[in-house]
Parts: structure tokens; C-alpha cells; sequence
């Protein structure tokens, strides 16, 4: 007799640890698959085995085997795991806290966050708990991380780095680096290859020459190269030009205006948050304007160099006179054909019952920015992309690894179905919602 599992028996079998149910083969049978490639596939049987989808059928048209575990979940839908695109570890709070570190990673997983980019922090930590998710001791998204790399005042004066380097300091840390015009670009690349980062971040402080060679030696050694879209002193046009796989921050894209001149934020410190936010901004802001022919240029050396903008929306939510201008740039950016990501550069309270990745999902649609269809593929195969794991992660397509989730209602109807969750599966482990 084939082992049919309805919802419920599934629920009932679950371990209460918190870690997921372990599964060997399975098929979800009667869904609408969503593929994150822009496909609406409806009542499919998607099949898996040893945690790769190996085949994605009419519903009912293939041979089921009697060990094969079934889920009938006719008429629900099937989406790639959602990608956090932009998130930090080891600072603040969560610095001196992993008891919330780890809350947020189990919030996560539960709400269909299968993968993050951790864009700066402490790489013994990512590190760390990474291996504790991928032996299913913890549960939790799998962790890309970078290794953040600055100019030498930014680096003297950094609070958030001299939080993410305890223990060793600035200095002697590979996973954050000086940049300087005599260092051995090659030596220092090694080092954050050692550290098992994904990629290297270039904040502030580094003119776009370095840029370029730090980003071709970081290709080399098999690093993506992730940079804020400006990066102080120079405008964000030559740091698009310098090769760099992902741009960060919508606000980036205002020193384009010739109106503003970023030269002039130099020298750019992190010595408090207030700092910061003061500082990413121009003073004269009346003055940019999305319609200047240099932003525009911008927008088409991203499209031609197929740059992806991690836009880091959340941002501007909170501020209505800041997100309109974000809102307009980002129009006018994804009307060029820009692909973006979805990072949010910021966590909710951990009280919310989703993260803070749902809320920029549904901005980005409610605000006129991208359609349904187009957030989810910016929140999956884009965000794959930012990572360098498209060719195994991202959609839902035979041969990629079964990161999915299950929707109890259309997110192409209502972007806020995302919130029907019901089931997170990733890597062998099935995650049900009510367990949350």
C-alpha cells in the first residue's frame, strides 16, 4: 500500500525539538508551482529525491513507488525558499545575545527563509553556526557570508568592527580588512578566502581603481565581489564599472546626481548609528532628481554589466518623505530592466511572527516598485544570484536542491499569501508552520 500521509498525520509524527521532520524521498502532489523563473506551473506532483527535485509532472502522471512518503496538497502553492539578502550577525544586540541570534534563525526557517547573505559581522559566528544548521543541530537558513573591507579612517573608527573582530581586533582579523593602495591585494584576498566567506564587501573609503582590483582577484580566487552602490569618494557609476557582482543600498544611487558630490563625505565613519544615517544621505536631497541623464546611465551600465541592485528597501519604510524618493529611483531602475534582491539590513522585533523580509516583499509590490510574479523572483532566483548558487538553489526546477515552500493561497493574487505558510522544506528536513 503506497504511504499516502495526509497534513495531518504529518503534524502529528513531527519531533517537538524545534528541528524539522526528516524525509528520504517525497512528493508533493497537486500543486501550483511558482518558479521563481516567472512560470505559473498549476497541478504539478514535484518529486524528490535525497533532497533534489528530480521531476516535476502533470499531477497523477507518473508511477508513485510504495516507499516513496506523499504529501496530497491539492491546490496549494509551491515557491523557491525565500533569500534574505542583506543581513548582519554579531553586532548590537545580537552580538552580545545568542539566545536571539538564534531565535531569529528559528523564526526564519518557519517562515520560509531558506538562505541569508550575511553582509558583515563576525565570521567565527556565521561560521560557527552554519556548521550547527547544516548537521541539523540548530535549525536555521544556510549562511553566505562576506568579509567587509574599508578604508584606513573608516577601519580606525568603525564601532561594528571593532564588535565583529573581539578577541583579535581590526588588525589581524582576514574577514576585516584595511584597504590601502600598496597592500598585497592577493595575500589579502587569500585570507578571506580562508575564512570560508562567500565574498568580499567594500564599505567606504576605496577609490574605484582599488575596487576593480580587489573585485579581478577576488573572481580569480572564486569570491563574488559585493559593494555599496557608493562607496565614498567616488560616484556609483565607476563602482558599477569596477565589475562588482552586487550593489548595495538605494541610496547609493542619489550620488549619481551631479547635483551632489560624494568626494566631499570623506572622511566616512561609523561611529554611531545617528552617524551613519546623517551621513548616506545629501544634505541639499531637494535637489536629486531620478530624471538626471548621469542617474539614468547609471541604471544602463547595471542592466549592461547584469549588476544586481540589493536595494535594501526596509530602509525608507518607516519614512514616508525618504521612501517616495526611494520608490521613485526604484521605479525608474526596474522600468530600465535592473534585477534586484531582497535584504532588508534590519530586523524586526522578535516578537513579530515573520521577519522583516515579508514586510520589504510586500512594500516593494504595494508601492508600485515590481508585480507579484517579480518580487518573488527578485526574493529566490535573484537573490541565488547574489550568492553565486543559481545553478542549484533559486527556483524550483528539476535538478536544484528542494529549498521550497508551501502556500495555502496565491502570493500572485495577494503578495501577502506569503504569510498562509504552511511548510518550509529544506535539505531533507520538512518545517510545518504550526510548529512555529
Amino acid at each position: 500500500m503506497r504511504k499516502i500521509v495526509s497534513i495531518l498525520v504529518m503534524v502529528f509524527l513531527i519531533c517537538q525539538s524545534g528541528m524539522g521532520q526528516e524525509y528520504q524521498d517525497l512528493i508533493l502532489k497537486g500543486v501550483n508551482v511558482i518558479d521563481g523563473r516567472n512560470n505559473l506551473l498549476p497541478n504539478r506532483d514535484v518529486v524528490i529525491r535525497n533532497s533534489i527535485i528530480t521531476e516535476i509532472i502533470e499531477s497523477g502522471s507518473g508511477y508513485i513507488p510504495d516507499s516513496v512518503m506523499v504529501l496530497d496538497l491539492k491546490g496549494k502553492f509551491v515557491l523557491p525558499g525565500l533569500i534574505e539578502s542583506h543581513t548582519h550577525f554579531g553586532m548590537r544586540e545580537r552580538f552580545e545575545s545568542t539566545e536571539l541570534t538564534e531565535q531569529e534563525f528559528r523564526r526564519w526557517i518557519y517562515s520560509g527563509v531558506t538562505t541569508v547573505r550575511e553582509m558583515g559581522g563576525d565570521a567565527r559566528l556565521s561560521s560557527y553556526d552554519n556548521r550547527l544548521i547544516a548537521r541539523n543541530e540548530m535549525p536555521g537558513p544556510d549562511i553566505y557570508f562576506a568579509a567587509t573591507l574599508g578604508g584606513p579612517d573608516m577601519m580606525r573608527k568603525d564601532l561594528r568592527q571593532i564588535g565583529a573582530t573581539q578577541g583579535i581586533g581590526v588588525k589581524k582579523a582576514p574577514w576585516v580588512q584595511t584597504i590601502t593602495n600598496d597592500m598585497d591585494i592577493a595575500n589579502s584576498i587569500a585570507q578571506v578566502k580562508g575564512t570560508q566567506a562567500t565574498g568580499i564587501k567594500m564599505y567606504a573609503g576605496i577609490h574605484a581603481d582599488l575596487i576593480k582590483r580587489l573585485t579581478d582577484e577576488a573572481h580569480k580566487q572564486g569570491l563574488k565581489s559585493w559593494s555599496h552602490l557608493t562607496v565614498f569618494p567616488d560616484r556609483p557609476l565607476e563602482v558599477v564599472k569596477a565589475g562588482v557582482d552586487v550593489v548595495t543600498h538605494t541610496w547609493g544611487a542619489f550620488w549619481q546626481d551631479p547635483n551632489v558630490d560624494p568626494s566631499r563625505r570623506i572622511p566616512f565613519t561609523h561611529t554611531s548609528f545617528e552617524n551613519a544615517r546623517d551621513a548616506i544621505f545629501p544634505s541639499n536631497m531637494e535637489k536629486v532628481n531620478v530624471g538626471e541623464p548621469e542617474i539614468q546611465l547609471l541604471f544602463e551600465e547595471m542592466v549592461n554589466r547584469n549588476t544586481i541592485w540589493d536595494v535594501t528597501y526596509s530602509i525608507a519604510i518607516g519614512n514616508l518623505k525618504i521612501r517616495e524618493v526611494y520608490a521613485d529611483f526604484l521605479r525608474s531602475a526596474s522600468d530600465k530592466g535592473v534585477k534586484f534582491s531582497t535584504g532588508t539590513d534590519w530586523f524586526n522585533d522578535i516578537s513579530e511572527p515573520f521577519p522583516s523580509l515579508y514586510e520589504e516583499i510586500e512594500a516593494l509590490v504595494n508601492d508600485g516598485i515590481l508585480t507579484e510574479m517579480q518580487v518573488i523572483e527578485a526574493a529566490t532566483f535573484t537573490g541565488a544570484r547574489t550568492i553565486g548558487i543559481e545553478d542549484t538553489h533559486g527556483s524550483v526546477e528539476v535538478g536544484k536542491v528542494a529549498n521550497m515552500i508551501v502556500l495555502n493561497a496565491s502570493p500572485l493574487d495577494d503578495i501577502s499569501a506569503l504569510k498562509s505558510i504552511m511548510l518550509t522544506i529544506k535539505k531533507g528536513q520538512l518545517y510545518w508552520r504550526k510548529d512555529y
